[in-house]
């Protein structure tokens, strides 16, 4: 078994401190425990060469405009060669797919991309002569059949090459520019340049990406931004040569990148966005449509009921109203209105056929020439397929499911499934004909599908594990050093900060808001925001001082009063918590809700008179409640009032008490003499937050020092008290 070796971490070390000799004694250290390799130990002695002379030549003061890009050039080849070294320290017995793949194909070593792209050729030519003869259909199956093998067979190649050499490359140049090749195939490899740049980055593999995004095929030139963008989001602290530079700039001069790019980020955060989803979906809505499904099937037994003509039914629609679901059912149809996925759970248990095990057909465009769907002895099924591929809705390999699941379906489903999409596929049509800018909307839809596949593989997969997730990073562009100044300008920016927060991804909302408050005057709502951002992300402190400046320029905002109100009391400082909480009081003294928060507030700060009289407010707004009665136990056994305290605490522990509550009434018994019936409560108290001991002995310390007459016990007493409290809970324990 070889030693695994990655050595990149302490290759950028040295580098970042300039130290580029000790970075190539530490390659030729690990080329040395990997063994035989000599091509690694010249490539390293040539690198070693070339930064000698480069150095002496320096050091005689001699002038030289190139040598900056000769050492950057230094410095990525010695990156790649780290890169090297762990791919073939790996290439033995690392079990992942991408070195089963790789060992595979090692064993052809007369097998390259260019071969294959030959026989690719030659298999197409053939398939094109195959629809003249006479047995049309058998003769197209069998080439169909054979180009789709080679088709993954090249994508697998171009995966796990590396790195990729100037004739490889030239290979897969060609290929994006072959008329005589379907369009699919090469939208396909765009997404094999990506997993295998994800792997090991190769900057051929990103010349490659950067050349098909100026293809006149949109879709073809989507997909490789989509890739290209990933990647660069991905490995954005690996710098790009200064050649690929050069190239790179040429992209920025294209007079749509810049709004590409954008469009393209936007997709990068909806399909964030759709865990969230899934977890709505999954959590909420699913529950609570099982919850109502008895008396929806009553009503549809004392009146046929038709789901799709819910708000001509008021008996169906007063039922969900009343149960939420309405409610949640709205926002999911404006999330997917916004372009949020809400296919992913119902699509996610279609992905176990055999078809989605190629890890290719992940990222393969739907097309009808496909043998899963031209070779299908169904007609109904090549009839779906027809209407599917002009369906936006679906992103491919949703489409790819919908037919392999086709074989369990009813024919009447079919038909009526054939129509639905139809109708859909015309209205979606008839909205984007109206549509200002269809080019661009086109695009967008195109990147929308394309992020999806891509989602669905990585979270999807059945050897996902062994992928690096990019949407588990943050893919925010705005942050990427060679994008960030097509997000400089104030509207964009703002623009992006909105969208991330409305997606609730508040660390990147939060960047980009401070990137603003950098180009435009201080507002009150951008300080706001920031300060929101920084409370959801659990930094209470930083959120007060943005809320805090939003206050001094608009001291009249309730909401930022509220916010410091929370942050100041989630910061146990109560004081400052009241303070605000009182400004509230002021402006809504009708409001039950402030003032409980404020009689809290107030009585943790030690004010227990004030809180009580605000405590009995708030039962006279709204009633008596375990709201208000729990604090005011406390406040009554604070200022001594026993028989006060116990007919609080009786209306409690008669509702829902809590084992705060049986610990209260224990108290109360204890204080006032009755020691078996406090040991009573206390053993409650225990079983009720589930025989936890250690919880019970803590919470008593704790209310020894806030209740003095507890502490007035003798130690002896305490402990038997202590002690019988936790026997007497075990037998409970038994009564359960």
């Amino acid at each position: 078994m070889n030693h695994h070796i990655d050595i990149s971490k302490d290759i950028e070390r040295l580098i970042a401190q300039r130290r580029v000799n000790d970075a190539l004694d530490l390659i030729d250290n690990a080329t040395a425990t990997l063994g035989a390799s000599p091509e690694l130990r010249s490539a390293t002695s040539r690198l070693r060469e070339s930064y000698q002379f480069m150095t002496h030549y320096a050091l005689m003061g001699m002038p030289d405009p190139a040598r900056p890009e000769l050492y950057a050039g230094i410095l990525a080849d010695i990156r790649a060669l780290a890169d090297e070294l762990h791919r073939r320290s790996r290439l033995e017995d690392a079990p992942t797919l991408y070195f089963n793949t790789l060992r595979y194909q090692n064993t052809r070593p007369d097998i390259n991309i260019a071969s294959l792209l030959d026989e690719c050729r030659r298999v197409n030519r053939r398939l094109q002569m195959a629809m003249l003869t006479e047995d049309v259909e058998k003769a197209g199956r069998e080439f169909t059949i054979r180009a789709e093998d080679i088709e993954k067979r090249l994508f697998n190649q171009i995966w796990t090459t590396y790195p990729l050499s100037v004739d490889d490359a030239a290979a897969i140049g060609n290929l994006m520019t072959d008329i005589s090749l379907p369009r699919h195939f090469k939208q396909l490899c765009v997404a094999a340049l990506m997993l295998g740049q994800l792997e090991y980055p190769d900057e051929r593999r990103l010349r490659l990406l950067m050349d098909a995004y100026t293809s006149d095929d949109a879709e073809l030139s989507v997909r490789a931004l989509c890739s290209l963008l990933i990647v660069m989001s991905v490995q954005r602290d690996r710098p790009f040569s200064p050649s690929l530079v050069r190239r790179f700039d040429s992209l920025r001069e294209l007079p749509g990148w810049g709004a590409d790019v954008k469009m393209a980020l936007l997709q990068f955060i909806r399909a964030r966005d759709t865990e969230r989803i899934g977890r709505k979906l999954t959590d909420e809505v699913i529950p609570e449509m099982m919850k109502l499904q008895p008396e929806l099937e009553k009503l549809g037994r004392e009146k046929p009921l038709d789901p799709e003509s819910m708000e001509e039914n008021p008996e169906w629609a007063e039922l969900l109203d009343k149960s939420g679901v309405a409610d949640k059912l709205k926002e999911l149809q404006e999330i997917q209105e916004d372009g949020g996925d809400v296919m992913m759970v119902t699509f996610s248990k279609l992905k176990t056929f055999p078809f989605f095990n190629d890890i290719a057909n992940w990222f393969l465009p739907f097309h009808t020439a496909h043998s899963s769907i031209a070779g299908s002895n169904d007609a109904s099924v090549r009839m779906l397929a027809d209407v599917m591929e002009g369906v936006p809705m679906f992103c491919n390999s949703d489409k790819y499911s919908i037919i392999l699941s086709l074989a369990q379906v009813p024919e009447s489903q079919k038909q009526m499934m054939s129509s639905q999409l139809k109708a859909h596929s015309a209205q979606m049509a008839a909205m984007s004909f109206g549509d200002l800018d269809a080019s661009l909307k086109g695009r967008e839809r195109l990147a929308g599908k394309y992020v999806q596949d891509i989602y669905r593989f990585f979270r999807l997969f059945r050897r996902k594990g062994e992928f690096s997730d990019p949407f588990a990073t943050t893919l925010n562009l705005v942050t990427v050093p060679l994008l960030s100044d097509i997000f400089d300008d104030a509207d964009t920016l703002l623009l992006v900060g909105e969208f991330y927060f409305k997606h609730k991804h508040f660390a990147d909302a939060f960047d980009v808001f401070e990137r603003l408050a950098d180009r435009v005057p201080p507002t009150a709502q951008l300080y706001q925001k920031m300060g929101y951002c920084m409370q959801m992300l659990g930094a209470v402190d930083e959120a007060v001082k943005y809320y805090e400046q939003s206050e001094l320029l608009n001291s009249e905002s309730l909401w930022t009063v509220k916010r410091l109100a929370i942050c100041h009391r989630n910061s146990r400082n109560w004081k400052e918590a009241a303070r605000y909480y009182s400004r509230l009081a002021a402006a809504n003294p009708d409001d039950a809700g402030v003032a409980l928060n404020l009689a809290l507030c107030l009585l943790e700060a030690g004010q227990t008179a004030e809180a009580v009289q605000l405590l009995h407010k708030v039962e006279f707004l709204q009633g008596e409640s375990d709201r208000s009665s729990r604090p005011l136990v406390k406040c009554a056994l604070l200022e001594g009032d026993l028989d006060k305290a116990r007919r609080y605490s009786k209306s409690v522990v008669a509702r829902t008490p809590s084992a705060a509550d049986h610990l209260n009434a224990g108290h109360i018994e204890i204080l006032s003499g009755n020691l078996d019936e406090g040991v009573k409560c206390y053993a409650e108290a225990i079983a009720a937050d589930n025989f936890d001991v250690g919880n019970y002995v803590r919470a008593m310390k704790a209310d020894m020092e806030t209740y003095r007459g507890l502490s007035s016990l003798d130690p002896l007493t305490l402990g038997l008290i202590l002690d019988e409290a936790i026997r007497r809970s075990s037998s409970l324990g038994h009564k359960m």
